[in-house]
């Protein structure tokens, strides 16, 4: 700093200072002093996967949202064409009770199945109209948005089902062999013969899940945390001893000291100092308290790794039982629909003949409506 006074007298002054600690014990060493910054980057790293993960899971969610729309929209294709058949069941109804060949009872079933299978059209309907708004806002954008679905998203599915059971040899109007009533009933298991894209072996699919979920990658991390905070608490109850050191050099000036020569950075006349602290660990409660408590959070975050484990076995064992259960549920579907199909064209032949009921046909209309749906549901999941 430079001063000048009245008589323009000028003086220069220079000071500089440093001063260092050094632990000696507590708070040394190197994984000590970079455990915060070790702690943050790990943190980083975390929510990188957990953020990746909800995508994954994301995705996976968008897509069975949106097939879910498609199957409701089938549905509502499925009660329509329910509807017109029930509707020309009641033409054919109104008809023919003027030639006698049916009550007004009769009649009044046909009409009462038309109105249901209205009420279920328009329920269906609506039941599309709240999937699809549903599926909106999980996509972020406005109810009012207008979006175009894919219809041939689940043609394509079914294509693949078909190409399935195909393989599978199931035909329509195969005949069997049918065995006496009192032959002995042997229940085919389902098994896991021509299994699907996904059925991997179990044990198999289990060790890729362990190297893949990232969840789990987090909790293990989470133990090596915990294996850290030992450490950090462990050195915490040891005693502060610190070496430290102070220099200065050169030297202020003030108003008075204008007269008085310039100050210089003179090494060989600076000020020295140097000591060590020490600080025995006769008092570490607190200190004591957390290091029990970081081996207590180490054994949580061990048995939280365990479950983890524990569940993503079971999530693999439960997936490939569901697809197991879908693929048979779609060779039993498949059936339905060709038998209620075949039952719906027989009944209204037989229909015309006078030969059964009206209620005979309303049954099983409403048996292939229910097929149908089973049919697209096993398709989509």
């Amino acid at each position: 700093m430079k001063l000048l006074s009245q008589d323009r007298v000028e003086s220069r002054g220079v000071f500089a200072d440093a001063s260092v600690s050094i632990p000696l014990m507590r708070g040394s060493g190197r994984y000590i002093v970079l455990e915060d910054l070790t702690q943050a980057e790990r943190d980083v790293v975390y929510s990188i996967y957990e953020f990746e993960r909800f995508k994954r899971v994301f995705a996976v969610e968008v897509a069975n949202a949106y097939l879910g729309v498609l199957r409701q929209l089938d549905s509502v294709h499925n009660a329509e064409e329910n509807y017109k058949g029930l509707v020309r069941s009641t033409w054919r109804a109104k008809q023919m009770i003027e030639s006698g060949r049916f009550t007004k009872i009769e009649v009044d079933q046909a009409v009462q199945s038309e109105l249901n299978a209205r009420s279920g059209w328009i329920r269906a309907q609506q039941q599309y109209e709240r999937q699809l708004d549903s599926f909106k806002i999980l996509l972020g954008l406005p109810t009012d948005a207008n979006i175009e679905l894919d219809p041939e998203e689940l043609d394509r599915l079914v294509d693949r089902a078909d190409q399935y059971l195909i393989a599978e040899g199931v035909e329509s109007g195969t005949d069997e062999e049918i065995p006496s009533a009192d032959a002995t009933v042997n229940l085919p298991l389902p098994g896991r013969g021509n299994p699907g894209p996904y059925e991997f072996d179990p044990d198999l699919a289990t060790v890729i899940a362990l190297q893949n979920r990232l969840d789990l990658r987090v909790a293990q991390g989470r133990v090596d945390d915990q294996m850290r905070e030992i450490r950090v608490s462990a050195d915490r109850l040891r005693a502060d001893v610190t070496l430290f050191g102070d220099a200065s050099y050169g030297g202020r000036r003030g108003f008075g000291q204008a007269h008085q020569p310039n100050s210089q950075l003179d090494f060989y006349e600076g000020d020295y100092t140097a000591g060590l602290n020490v600080d025995l660990p006769f008092e570490r409660t607190a200190e004591r308290n957390n290091y029990r408590i970081s081996w207590i959070n180490l054994e949580r975050a061990t048995r939280d790794v365990q479950e983890s484990e524990d569940r993503v076995k079971q999530d693999i064992r439960d997936g490939l039982r569901d697809l197991l259960e879908t693929r048979e549920n779609l060779l039993i579907q498949s059936d339905a629909v060709r038998v209620a199909e075949s039952r719906v064209a027989g009944t209204e032949l037989q229909l015309e003949a006078g030969q059964v009921e009206i209620r005979d046909v309303i049954e099983a209309r409403e048996d292939l409506l229910s097929a149908q749906n089973q049919f697209t549901s096993a398709v989509v999941t």
